[in-house]
């Protein structure tokens, strides 16, 4: 898929880093006489999940609400490669503590402590920005939306998934709602019996064209619209 892509740590906060420049280079400087919004308060319930005949390939368990137990299989590490950003589209939304307990569930043990404490930096990070720009304002959404993925190495110990996503973003405040397609390459290994996260990068694109002649949805609509709806969780079949 994309090229050229850059190192965020081992695994790097991905949705922190789209979060830290979508929200805070598109909000920020976006604003009309207003300023940053809560990452606290997101808009919507959790997501739910959706699946195509069987589920064989996980997430067949939760701890702490999320997604482990996979297949042993190169469907088995798909799933578990887009649990991690499914997961991690949260992070920005919720409190440091569950923020990184959420990355040392996920990640393989010789990159547990060093993934702590790289969630930790990020989300400090965003919200020492977002509070230094003033009141904070009530509503932030923020959801990654895979749309296609690729395995380019399997074994049953390793695997390499990239996935294609679209990343959405609005907070009251903002001119208009910004989208960011990203291509994530995920290294995923086998240890206690599951898929763990050892690796992650992340570039842009590929990126479509925007749609000719169609005004963008302000913001204000826009979170109305999406107020009452519910995510989706993707869990290969």
């Amino acid at each position: 898929m994309a090229e050229g892509r850059s190192r965020l740590g081992r695994i790097g906060p991905i949705i922190l880093a789209l979060l830290v420049g979508l929200v805070l280079g598109g909000v920020v400087a976006g604003l009309s006489g207003t300023t940053g919004p809560t990452a606290a308060d997101a808009v919507g319930p959790d997501v739910g999940e959706i699946r195509v005949g069987a589920n064989t390939a996980g997430p067949f368990d939760k701890v702490d609400g999320v997604g482990v137990g996979f297949a042993q299989s190169e469907e088995g590490a798909v799933a578990a490669a887009t649990n991690l950003l499914l997961t991690l589209e949260q992070a920005g939304t919720t409190d440091r503590a569950n923020a990184i307990a959420a990355y040392r569930i996920l990640a393989a043990e010789g990159s547990s402590d060093y993934l702590a404490g790289e969630m930790g930096s990020a989300w400090d990070a965003l919200h020492t920005t977002i509070q230094a720009n003033g009141p904070i304002q009530p509503t932030l959404f923020l959801r990654t939306v895979p749309v296609g993925h690729a395995v380019t190495r399997y074994s049953p110990e390793r695997a390499t998934v990239e996935i294609w996503t679209l990343t959405l973003v609005a907070a009251a405040g903002m001119r208009q709602p910004l989208s960011t397609w990203e291509t994530a390459t995920v290294d995923v290994v086998w240890e206690n019996d599951d898929w763990k996260v050892w690796s992650a990068t992340s570039a842009p694109g590929p990126n479509p064209s925007p749609s000719d002649g169609i005004a963008v949805t302000p913001t204000e609509l826009f979170l109305n619209d999406v107020e009452t709806l519910e995510g989706y969780r993707y869990v290969s079949d």
